[in-house]
């Protein structure tokens, strides 16, 4: 099912909505879309929840204004909850997905009953040379060869046989990036509030690397439930969804 979120005459964001029950609401990676997510929704359905991806401003067909940052867009998913009327929601976000999960757990705790993160990053940054790999993969005027090379290095699991079709290297919106680029300051948005955590973090993660999930848990060592996959790259929501769908189900029921 295909809805729309509105909040005034300025934004209108789509959401994707499958399932009934619980409601779980999926937020993808930089400059992505709720496609990136698909691998966990079957999984999710078919244990009894809800899963609700909403499209970010900037990609697809959603529109708001670009000019914006990390409060907006978790206003936006607030406002996606709020029109799904049966929050508060389990959030889960995946790379950049999990700075505005958390953004918006601290501006609305009563829409957030947990968080799950996936390649949770904000306090250890990846290397300059990471970074300058992630950059490559982005740039469409670069030979597909060599954007395929870079992204098996800094976005999938080492040795992954992912093929290069399948790594959907231009499923990035450049006006989506432009609207995420302003995550304001860490601090505020670091603690995910006061709800549960899961994180889910591949040990061989160069873009969010481990220790920010390992930080997280000594930060709040009650409240943060961490799993490290062995041999595990950054996009676990796409590469390995089946695994990282029952992790967080597993997770889900113990909280419960």
């Amino acid at each position: 099912m295909t809805a729309w979120t509105r909040r005034g005459d300025a934004v209108a964001l789509r959401r994707f909505a499958q399932g009934s029950g619980p409601l779980i609401v999926l937020l993808p990676p930089h400059g992505r879309g709720p496609d990136d997510l698909d691998g966990l929704v079957t999984p999710l359905v078919a244990a009894g929840y809800r899963a609700v991806r909403p499209e970010p401003r900037g990609f697809g067909q959603s529109r708001g204004s670009l000019e914006c940052g990390l409060t907006d867009l978790a206003d936006d998913v607030a406002a996606a909850i709020e029109a799904e009327g049966s929050g508060p929601a389990i959030v889960a976000g995946a790379a950049f997905g999990n700075r505005v999960a958390r953004m918006l757990a601290v501006r609305r705790p009563d829409l957030v009953r947990a968080l799950v993160l996936m390649a949770a990053g904000g306090r250890y940054p990846p290397s300059p040379e990471a970074l300058a790999a992630l950059r490559l993969t982005q740039d469409r005027t670069a030979p597909m060869g060599a954007r395929e090379a870079a992204a098996r290095a800094v976005l999938f699991s080492p040795g992954s046989s992912i093929a290069g079709s399948d790594m959907r290297l231009d499923a990035v919106s450049a006006d989506a990036l432009r609207a995420q680029r302003d995550e304001g300051p860490r601090d505020v948005w670091w603690s995910g509030g006061s709800a549960p955590m899961l994180v889910i973090q591949g040990d061989r993660d160069v873009l969010a690397p481990p220790e920010n999930g390992r930080s997280l848990h000594r930060d709040y060592p009650t409240r943060v439930t961490l799993h490290e996959i062995n041999g595990g790259g950054h996009r676990i929501a796409e590469e390995m969804p089946e695994l990282a769908a029952a992790i967080m189900l597993a997770w889900l029921n113990n909280v419960s």
